[in-house]
């Protein structure tokens, strides 16, 4: 059985079965977390006898030691160039030798990078992302039935259960030059957003509204998964079954349709009102008073946490001067979280905050820091460690980062390196 994996911003877990009616499972999927951010590749392999199991198996290890081998600036032609580098492993193989003639492999990639998402995909296995309660394809499968809806040659209704709709156009390892898709912007996920990869096992099995369902239901993330799997497999389990879900936490808020739907509703119940004219002018002068108290409120929080230094009788037993940063408080975070985060006593922060009250996520925070800094080229977070004279440990904790070099541009937080 599968288990759930924690990270600071997502959970995941994979599984992956034979199905009722092959002997062997064809498919692969993995996790990496590599110098250019989380990588999870899921892969639907062919080619009959030990093929689709090699071909499928070499084509994830690829990916791996691609985003191992170095830090790439552009995270899109890092997915492709991953893609294009497990395809011109697997032909080779295949092409040296003839018991592995014409074995190739499906793929989906997605690399999360800065709370970013980046896929790319070839064949037919897919990537879903439910958000906002609904279920939405990110991915468009590369098959002949596809192909013939794209000329208006059948309709999409048509195309569901059509004798070729297994039949895919692309693949990699088929042949020496592939052609993978790859998503021209990249995805901020949201709180509770959830990504689903997944072989054409699952999505033949089930239809796309069932699986919204699922993934709305209050169970756990490995509930969820398992429900599928075995759905699947109840419902015939004709081919492998592999799957992955991730969902993010600690990450941007959502909004909530059904608030904002509501609060249309009441506004033209209210207009087809006589009294709509006086309630206007009154929410005009309520606006403009909240406009003006707030905004000279915010300015009141929120500047002196960016510009001011404090010397050391503020924060005793650290460096003389050091920069008040305004720290966003993430979901379930404790101030001990945030104190280790920035190599901080407890009380420190505290008395920076002398209202803390209970912590709010979402809410600014303010916390002691020694600088930020911008990334400029050919620096890395070693170069930066040098220069500050902090270790790379205390760096990548405060800015949460997996990899040793960050784009160009970036901002880090220099967090204090201790007392004196």
């Amino acid at each position: 059985m599968a288990q759930t994996v924690v990270l600071r911003n997502f959970d995941f877990v994979s599984y992956t079965d034979k199905g009722r009616e092959r002997a062997e499972n064809e498919d692969y999927l993995a996790y990496f977390d590599t110098l250019n951010g989380h990588i999870f590749v899921v892969c639907d392999g062919m080619g009959g006898h030990a093929g689709g199991a090699i071909a499928s198996e070499m084509a994830v290890e690829a990916v791996g030691a691609y985003f191992n081998e170095q830090y790439y600036k552009n995270p899109f032609s890092a997915v492709e160039n991953a893609m294009l580098f497990a395809n011109r492993k697997v032909y080779e193989a295949a092409k040296s030798n003839p018991a592995l003639h014409n074995m190739g492999t499906t793929m989906v990639l997605a690399m999360i990078r800065d709370n970013r998402i980046y896929y790319g995909h070839i064949g037919d296995s897919r990537i879903y992302l439910y958000k906002k309660k609904a279920l939405k394809l990110l991915t468009r499968d590369h098959s002949y039935v596809n192909q013939m809806v794209d000329e208006n040659r059948i309709s999409e209704k048509e195309a569901l259960n059509h004798p070729l709709r297994n039949e895919i156009t692309k693949a990699i390892g088929l042949f020496k030059d592939a052609e993978p898709e790859i998503s021209n912007t990249a995805i901020i996920p949201y709180e509770g957003n959830i990504l689903l990869l997944c072989t054409d096992g699952l999505n033949t099995m089930l239809e796309d509204k069932y699986i919204e369902q699922v993934l709305s239901s209050d169970k756990s993330l490995d509930d969820k998964a398992e429900e599928l799997l075995n759905t699947a497999l109840d419902f015939g389990g004709l081919d492998n079954i592999s799957l992955q879900l991730i969902r993010f936490h600690n990450v941007h808020a959502d909004y909530l349709p059904d608030k904002k739907f509501r609060l249309k509703n009441k506004f033209l119940h209210l207009s087809k009102s006589k009294k709509i004219i006086p309630v206007l002018i009154l929410a005009v002068l309520f606006t403009g008073f909240l406009f003006f108290y707030t905004g000279k409120e915010k300015n009141k929080e929120l500047e002196p946490q960016v510009h001011i230094l404090i010397s050391r009788k503020y924060i005793p037993g650290y460096k003389s001067q050091v920069v008040i940063y305004p720290y966003r408080i993430k979901n379930h975070e404790k101030i001990t979280d945030i104190a280790e985060r920035f190599n901080l006593d407890t009380n420190y922060i505290k008395s920076l905050n002398p209202n803390l009250g209970q912590l709010k996520a979402g809410k600014h925070l303010k916390v002691p820091i020694q600088d930020i800094y911008t990334i400029r080229e050919n620096e890395d977070l070693n170069t930066i460690c040098i220069k500050y004279d902090i270790s790379l440990e205390k760096l990548m904790r405060a800015n949460d980062f997996c990899s040793l070099q960050v784009p160009v541009g970036k901002e880090l937080i220099i967090p204090l390196t201790g007392k004196e």
